[in-house]
């Protein structure tokens, strides 16, 4: 069945780990910057420190093919998810509570370090696996399941979870979300 779909049965627990780690990274899309500026952030502030996030998400995007090629993808997914917590914690746990952008800052963009590493690296794993003849159809299926993490399931999730556990919280489940991501991902597949 999965043959037939164009999902490489031997990566299914990678497709899905990617999924909910995406959705733990995808958690604050939609409300972060808006959140940040009512807590007392100026939004030039917020725009700074999306900015810095989003320039560490490119470099580590650019340096992923390299570390693959050096480490493997299990330990550059690995680092992924050192990354992700490190930032995680200190951007959730001292930045935010604090309100502080000092610290905010740096540990926000260690945590864009986070996702890169995980999910292209995980790309690349595919394309090393895949037979090439259903290789275009594997890689339809990473963005699949990157996106549906990203950009539907994790802000929807945040949707109905907000009301329920506010901000800090959320975040700190988008972290639970990602630690589930990365043991499917790299030790179940």
């Amino acid at each position: 069945m999965f043959e037939k779909l164009g999902l490489p049965k031997n990566l299914l627990w990678g497709y899905i780990g990617l999924t909910i780690f995406m959705i733990g990274d995808g958690v604050e899309q939609a409300w972060i910057s808006i959140w940040l500026v009512e807590k007392g952030l100026s939004v030039a502030q917020a725009s700074y420190l999306i900015t810095a996030y989003g320039i560490t998400v490119t470099l580590a995007a650019w340096v992923t093919g390299v570390l693959v090629q050096t480490l493997g993808p299990r330990k550059v997914m690995f680092c992924g998810l050192v990354a992700f917590i490190i930032g995680s914690i200190g951007f959730i746990g001292i930045g935010l509570k604090n309100m502080d952008l000092v610290w905010m800052l740096p540990f926000y963009a260690i945590r864009g370090i986070g996702y890169p590493l995980f999910a292209y690296s995980f790309l690349i794993w595919i394309n090393y696996s895949t037979p090439v003849a259903r290789r275009s159809t594997a890689v339809g299926w990473f963005w699949f399941t990157f996106s549906l993490g990203l950009s539907v399931i994790g802000p929807f999730f945040s949707s109905i979870a907000l009301p329920v556990l506010g901000e800090i919280h959320v975040l700190w489940v988008g972290l639970l979300f990602v630690l589930i991501g990365s043991i499917l991902g790299i030790w179940v597949n």
